[in-house]
């Protein structure tokens, strides 16, 4: 005979299952992976891998922003905190509207997109060597066929990460966006680490410097700071990550725990524990199944084919001195970040330097002068779509926008 407690216990069994007999099977599905999403710790130092799941949409959870300039390992990271907390790592493109946790982004680059609002709360940095940076960022562009906007670029995400640019196209586009990638890259970091510095006219709406705006330089410092800095975020990072150290395998696991450093402990943020950091970092890059850029080596041409010029070489040793000279003196002499920029740097500044003084001893072939060279470099990036956005028919057009700028085409509105 049962007793009237486990009557109502049956009976509470037979509500439940009947319950989940009409409930959508693939909804309790997900509901209970992504409960159960993080990898697994085994003990002693070892673990499972398990794929990265979003996160409720109510779990409000303290968001971080990913950041880095384009092509600056940023793939390598996200499948890496992915690993580390389970959690699905969400675009700046792609953005839902929700809290989702972790983003990752390019902006202020005028790749990157700041669509998330003030839904996130601090970030982290990725730096990777110019060097292999830019030539890495021409490759995405070359891999969506130089689109701009998201109608032309979403035909060919499937070709991201599956093959480097035809060399010809890599000549032109550094030859004639070298000086402003090498800048962008270093403003990139004074960005987040000055907390918004704004290097780009507010009505530069697309961030390109084109005509008829130009970039800020460095002798019009202060620069005003992004109200998105002031509002929406605190921009300076609670960590930067160098890629080129989270790559290596003796490396790496240290710099996966300055992530985990920064989201362990944070509102619905779930971290492996410290112990199985190592085994994860293994484990993620044998499982991860996102395509990344050593994926462009299986045919075609070697990353190490997409060379500088002398003089480029040059300039991306000056700024990189320069910029390690910067953060190492006040105020960032005893700010953490500003110290592992400085490190950085430094093996950057090495790496450049060798190949600078192998290329003076085996020098190549000079060509004869052209003075017509700039103008077919100009004339082919507008080919492509990518010059001359503020194009005076195209921006006349804008209603709102036309009479804010009319005078910067010797027009009035």
């Amino acid at each position: 005979i049962k007793s009237p407690a486990e009557g109502t216990i049956q009976k509470a069994k037979r509500t439940v299952l009947s319950l989940i007999a009409c409930f959508p099977f693939t909804l309790l599905l997900n509901h209970y992976v992504i409960r159960n999403r993080l990898s697994i710790s085994l003990g002693n130092g070892d673990c499972q891998w398990t794929e990265s799941f979003p996160l409720p949409l109510d779990s409000d959870p303290l968001g971080t922003l990913v950041a880095s300039y384009p092509g600056g390992g940023m793939r390598v990271t996200w499948q890496q905190i992915e690993g580390l907390t389970g959690i699905t790592v969400g675009d700046d493109y792609e953005y839902s509207g929700e809290r989702v946790g972790i983003i990752k982004t390019q902006w202020p680059h005028y790749e990157g997109v700041w669509s998330y609002g003030s839904t996130l709360d601090q970030v982290i940095y990725v730096i990777r060597n110019p060097r292999w940076a830019i030539p890495s960022f021409h490759n995405i562009l070359n891999e969506i066929d130089y689109g701009q906007d998201w109608g032309e670029v979403y035909p060919y995400l499937t070709h991201v990460f599956t093959r480097r640019a035809p060399l010809e196209n890599w000549v032109k586009w550094r030859d004639l966006k070298f000086e402003e990638e090498i800048d962008l890259w270093a403003w990139h970091i004074d960005y987040y680490m000055e907390g918004g510095a704004q290097y780009w006219d507010d009505l530069d709406f697309e961030r390109v410097g084109q005509k008829p705006f130009f970039f800020r330089t460095e002798d019009m410092k202060p620069w005003p700071k992004d109200s998105h800095c002031t509002t929406d975020i605190d921009c300076i990072p609670k960590a930067l990550v160098s890629y080129e150290k989270l790559r290596n395998h003796e490396e790496g696991p240290a710099q996966l725990r300055k992530i985990a450093n920064a989201l362990r402990g944070k509102k619905n943020m779930t971290v492996l524990e410290d112990e199985a950091v190592d085994c994860i970092w293994f484990e993620t890059f044998i499982h991860t199944s996102a395509p990344s850029n050593d994926d462009r080596d299986h045919g075609g041409r070697k990353a190490t084919d997409y060379t500088f010029t002398n003089a480029q070489l040059q300039t991306m040793a000056d700024k990189l001195l320069y910029m390690k000279d910067k953060y190492s003196q006040e105020p960032w002499t005893n700010y953490p970040i500003a110290n592992d920029i400085v490190y950085a740097i430094e093996d950057y500044i090495e790496e450049v330097g060798q190949e600078l003084a192998f290329q003076e001893s085996n020098p190549s072939p000079t060509p004869a002068p052209n003075p017509d060279y700039y103008q077919s470099l100009v004339d082919w990036y507008e080919s492509v779509g990518r010059g001359n956005r503020y194009e005076r028919d195209k921006v006349r057009a804008m209603e709102g926008y036309w009479p804010l700028v009319a005078h910067l085409y010797n027009e009035t509105a």
